[in-house]
């Protein structure tokens, strides 16, 4: 019998089957069918979906058939390659689901008679597919099946370890001060969103009420996706992600030589004078965090030389042991009643805590170990490239370069395609899904570039969200983020830090997290160090959905956009040391300039030149709260500082070098893809989501275009002309510092 190739993968077959089996009779279900498409020699992936309805029925039934073939077609491989010698329980019970999966997918497509009785007149399970399925499993692979093993691991993570929790949680009621969230008692991750690795933080958080944002059901179909890729998925060539964990480890080993560093002779110091005072809790505490920090610095200890504990484990020691001292009696009681000034060695241990939280968010480098790393993964990607498309690189515009580097990684990381999916299942096999708290889940912060202008530089930092959030409605920011502020506070002159907030105030998933940040600034102690800024960046406006979409003409589009801008209800606050008439003068004078430079002063602008524009504005009024707030560091903080932060601090690094004139050089090529890969690499293995890659290269391509059409020197001369009154200082000219 020849191979007969097939339209659908075995992924794809069990998400059809796993959508099916889990249908609600009120709903309607469609049956995906992938297609390709050839167009400028380009070859594009797109899918179509045919509903339950009796015009679509005979695509539908040989839709359905052809998920069953694909079913066998992969358990004939599976008995004929594995079978033999495959003991992992997991997996095979894997595969009695996924026919518990085919038995449920035909009960519920044989009560939509509709369909099936009246084009077929029989049922599914009487089709010759299904027939031939089922004789198979039951005389090859039944009789290995040992019952249960998926379904206890599946009921284990869903509802035992919640039993387990259960006096905690209901001891501490979920707050309801934020805002009302009954919307969430029916919402559920999909698969499909833990695919695209949109809403992973939800896996760590409750709903009000204490129960998750999961179900049984997802974790079955995350299991069987998972497992059937391993085993049918089919991936040639290695894995480009096989070295994580030895990145992972090498990057946590440089962060703890850095803290070190930071340290200084207090390091010595604390240890001479401790030998008289050892049973205090805080010298306790310290005292661990520190020699777990000094075990990470060991290179003996990476993980090359198969150590008994790694850095990376002693790096989470230290942040565990600095978590509990933050939160210890002691430490807390000084902060609220500062101890005598004649208790120097007090004074000495809150000063060597906030260095270390200090070093934590400010002076970290670590992660520079990943830039060869991602210059190798981007080389390796070339070559899947086209001949033409590795010509046009080295002389194509920088949006065109991205472009092309960003398609070829992410086919490279079809090499490793459950990446977001595989994290998932660690997260809740490790039963370390509690909470939401990124600094604690190996999301570390990293010095980015440097401004230098006038003589100030600003420090431009990689932070995530410096939260902690076990409930939607209630967010608590991270006592190493206040103590970081709290140091600067301190400092002479006051320090400033200004966090650009990226995440969406609107909407019930962000806006706890949105709430704790910008009443941080409001505290004793934080009030003239932090300042934040919310920024939309996921609103119905910011993406020109409806009603919104059709707004073509300039005049209302930039009216509704000022609206917008003026309220917090529309995602956007302001602290009150931003004037609003100077804010006010300052959107009435960018407008016109952007729509001259960059649109050529068009009356009408479509959806794609209006999203622009906003990108484009954006990177104006970062550039002006900077000069507004003169702050020493800044951060561009999304959730997880992954793809909207990091998009926007790549976009910004661009526009800089295009408005200045200056080519990139090799090393500013280099620390650009290290800023657009290495964060979503080594935190969520996968590369940089789509859509905000898109909407960074979007504008880049509207900027550089603008330069080229008019040339460099003209865009050059415009811009100075045009933003003489905008600015008070040279920022547009600043100078971009890399990291050493």
């Amino acid at each position: 019998m020849g191979a007969r190739s097939h339209n659908l993968s075995i992924i794809e077959a069990v998400e059809t089957l796993s959508s099916i089996a889990d249908l609600e009779f009120d709903r309607e279900i469609g049956i995906a069918q992938q297609h390709e498409l050839i167009l400028q020699n380009e070859k594009v992936d797109y899918k179509t979906v045919h509903w339950l309805h009796q015009a679509d029925a005979p695509s539908t039934v040989n839709l359905v058939r052809e998920t069953f073939r694909v079913i066998l077609h992969y358990l004939r491989n599976f008995y004929r390659k594995e079978y033999g010698y495959v003991t992992d329980q997991k997996t095979i019970e894997g595969i009695k689901t996924i026919m518990v999966l085919v038995g449920e997918a035909a009960k519920k497509l044989d009560r939509y008679t509709n369909i099936f009785h009246q084009t077929q007149k029989k049922s599914v399970t009487e089709f010759k597919e299904y027939k031939q399925l089922q004789e198979f499993y039951l005389s090859k692979i039944a009789r290995k099946i040992d019952e249960g093993v998926l379904s206890k691991w599946i009921l284990g993570l869903s509802i035992g370890k919640w039993k387990k929790q259960k006096a905690i949680e209901f001891k501490a009621a979920a707050p309801t001060s934020v805002e009302s969230l009954a919307e969430t008692q029916h919402v559920f991750v999909d698969l499909e969103t833990v695919k695209k690795d949109t809403e992973y933080e939800l896996f760590f958080i409750r709903k009000e009420d204490g129960t998750r944002f999961f179900s049984p059901r997802l974790l079955r179909n995350i299991k069987l996706v998972c497992d059937f890729g391993d085993y049918f998925g089919g991936h040639k060539g290695i894995d480009p992600l096989e070295g994580i964990k030895h990145w992972h480890d090498r990057v946590l080993h440089l962060c703890a030589r850095n803290i070190l560093k930071a340290l200084g002779p207090r390091l010595q110091h604390f240890f001479h004078d401790i030998r008289k005072i050892k049973n205090q809790e805080i010298i306790v505490l310290l005292n661990k965090a520190l020699l777990a920090l000094l075990l990470s610095s060991h290179s003996q200890n990476l993980l090359r030389h198969t150590p008994i504990k790694s850095c990376s484990e002693y790096f989470e020691d230290f942040q565990s042991f600095l978590r509990e001292l933050l939160h210890c009696r002691t430490y807390q009681k000084w902060l609220a009643y500062p101890p005598k000034e004649t208790n120097q060695f007090a004074y000495e241990l809150i000063e060597m805590v906030q260095v270390l939280c200090r070093s934590l968010y400010a002076n970290l480098q670590g992660t520079e170990e990943m830039v060869p790393v991602v210059q190798r993964l981007i080389k390796e990607a070339g070559q899947t490239l086209t001949k033409e498309q590795q010509e046009e690189v080295g002389k194509s515009p920088i949006w065109k370069h991205l472009t092309n580097d960003y398609t070829a990684m992410a086919k490279l990381m079809k090499r490793h395609p459950n990446g977001p999916l595989l994290k998932v299942l660690t997260i809740l096999e490790e039963d370390a899904f509690h909470v939401f708290d990124p600094l604690m889940q190996h999301n570390i912060p990293n010095q980015l570039y440097d401004l230098y202008v006038q003589e100030q530089r600003i420090s431009h930092l990689r932070l995530a969200a410096p939260v902690y959030q076990e409930f939607i409605n209630k967010a608590i920011v991270d006592e190493e983020f206040k103590s970081f502020i709290r140091l600067y506070n301190q400092a002479t002159p006051i320090k400033k830090h200004l966090l650009i907030n990226l995440q969406d105030r609107t909407s019930w998933r962000e806006h706890a997290r949105c709430a704790a940040l910008e009443d941080l600034q409001h505290q004793p102690g934080m009030n003239n160090a932090l300042y934040v800024v919310t920024l939309a960046t996921d609103t119905d406006f910011y993406h020109q959905l409806s009603p919104y979409h059709q707004v073509n003409h300039v005049e209302p589009f930039v009216e509704q956009f000022k609206e917008h801008l003026k309220g917090e209800h529309s995602g956007f606050f302001f602290p009150e040391c931003i004037e609003r008439k100077a804010f006010a003068k300052f959107i009435d004078e960018v407008f016109p300039v952007i729509h001259r430079i960059f649109f050529s002063s068009k009356n009408v602008l479509q959806r794609e030149n209006r999203l622009d524009f906003i990108e484009i504005f954006y990177l104006f009024l970062q550039l002006k709260l900077l000069e507004w707030i003169k702050p020493d560091s800044f951060s561009l903080t999304c959730k997880d500082g992954i793809d909207i932060g990091g998009a926007y601090s790549s976009e910004l690094f661009v526009f800089l070098k295009l408005i200045n004139g200056q080519e990139l050089t090799q090393e500013d090529w280099e620390h650009l893809n290290f800023m657009l890969y290495a964060p979503s690499l080594l935190i969520r293995e996968r590369v940089m989501l789509p859509e905000r890659f898109n909407r960074m290269l979007s504008a880049l391509k509207t900027i550089e275009n603008a330069k080229l059409e008019v040339g460099a020197e003209n865009f050059a001369a415009m811009l100075d002309i045009a933003c003489a009154p905008l600015f008070e200082t040279p920022i547009l000219k600043s100078t971009l510092l890399l990291p050493r």
